[in-house]
């Protein structure tokens, strides 16, 4: 079965996987301690979702890239190539967000912090690994909190691989013109 057919139903389970793993508690409840197992789980389910995620706008902008399309509307202009990286790095941005929301879901959801604002700024402090320690959680979730800071560097430097590629690609179809024109 090709890439195109599995990768929606993929995102689907690794969603569904995250929710199942993080509890059934609610914003509402009081966050009681949980097992190492709970932890453990959630951040695997958190990093199974971001994991798949990541695959998805990875696998779209390469095939994006090296659409015979796209590499000939690309090959007209240097603007064209300009637009295309900063959209690329826009997208892996938003990516990028996107797990950071989900990741202050999570501790919001569990009851790990009560409010979502305070959950998604925690959420972001940590996936960027910047911690400044004004907000922390009570010590028996502080493991999700490395979970994330994990998560956050594996993402981060997987969007940066990804960014450099689209890059080395429109450098690729800068050069393959150059050439083509000295000739």
């Amino acid at each position: 079965m090709s890439w195109k057919l599995m990768r929606w139903p993929l995102l689907v389970v690794a969603v569904a996987a995250a929710v199942l793993l993080s509890g059934n508690q609610t914003p509402t409840q009081q966050a009681s301690c949980p097992s190492l197992a709970t932890l453990f789980g959630i951040v695997l389910g958190m990093l199974i979702v971001t994991t798949a995620i990541h695959a998805l706008v990875t696998v779209t902008q390469s095939e994006l890239v090296h659409a015979g399309r796209i590499s000939s509307w690309c090959s007209t202009s240097s603007w064209r190539r300009f637009f295309l990286i900063a959209t690329g790095a826009l997208w892996t941005g938003a990516t990028l967000l996107l797990d950071i929301v989900l990741w202050a879901w999570v501790y919001h959801h569990v009851g790990a912090i009560h409010d979502f604002e305070t959950s998604l700024y925690f959420s972001g402090i940590t996936f960027t690994t910047v911690g400044y320690g004004d907000v922390t959680l009570a010590k028996c979730w502080q493991l999700l909190s490395v979970g994330e800071a994990v998560n956050g560097v594996l993402m981060a430097g997987w969007s940066t691989a990804q960014l450099i590629f689209l890059v080395q690609r429109m450098m690729r179809i800068s050069r393959h013109i150059d050439e083509v024109e000295s000739h």
